[in-house]
Order: C-alpha cells, then structure tokens, then sequence
C-alpha cells in the first residue's frame, strides 16, 4: 500500500508541473485583446485579421492584411498570451514565417467593410 501511495504521489508532482502548459487560455477574452481588436478597427479600409499560431513553442498572436487588393511586404509583430511583444520579425523571417509555418495558424478575428 505504501509503494502506491509513493507511485501516486510522485506521478502527480512530476505530471503537474508549470513547464507541461504551453498553450493560454482565454487571451481573446483579455482587454489587451479587445484593445488590439478595436486598433485595427478604426480604420477597417482594407481587410485586416488576427492569427494565433505558434512560435518558437508558445502561442503568439499577430495581424495580417488580407486583403487580396492589397500588395504588402508583411513584418509580423508577435504578442505572447497577456499582450507582450515577444519577437518582431523582418521582411524576410517574416516571409519564411508565413511560407513555412503560418498554413497551421487560426484566424481568430477579421476587420473588413
């Protein structure tokens, strides 16, 4: 009996730890989300989205045009779960970005006329 009372004990510390969470939640329902939303509502002209993907293993959320009228040279701004910059990418990591990664990203949200 003890030997299960160890086995269960130790499963539960390793099993639960901080490191295994590498996704977020509810970050749309944030005010630093809602205020992203509403920043590139201002001016909905051309179609613009947000995308949540994954970047270097955590989840990032960055905007887009996407509209097809316009010809644009994307340089993602990518924001961790509460808001924070965590990278700002070139032309160039961008492209490669969305070329060899983005076709798995969601689009979570789309401001158009």
């Amino acid at each position: 009996m003890k030997k299960i009372l160890c086995l269960i004990t130790c499963l539960s510390f390793f099993s639960c730890s901080d490191d295994d969470f590498q996704g977020c939640t509810n970050a749309e329902s944030k005010t630093w989300f809602n205020e992203f939303k509403a920043e590139i509502d201002e001016d909905c002209s051309i179609e613009v989205s947000i995308f949540k993907g994954n970047y270097n293993g955590e989840t990032v959320y960055y905007q887009l045009i996407t509209d097809p009228r316009v010809n644009f040279q994307a340089m993602l701004e990518f924001y961790n779960c509460d808001g924070e910059v965590v990278a700002n990418l070139t032309a160039e990591e961008s492209n490669e970005y969305l070329n060899d990664q983005a076709d798995k990203d969601e689009k979570i949200y789309t401001c158009s006329e």
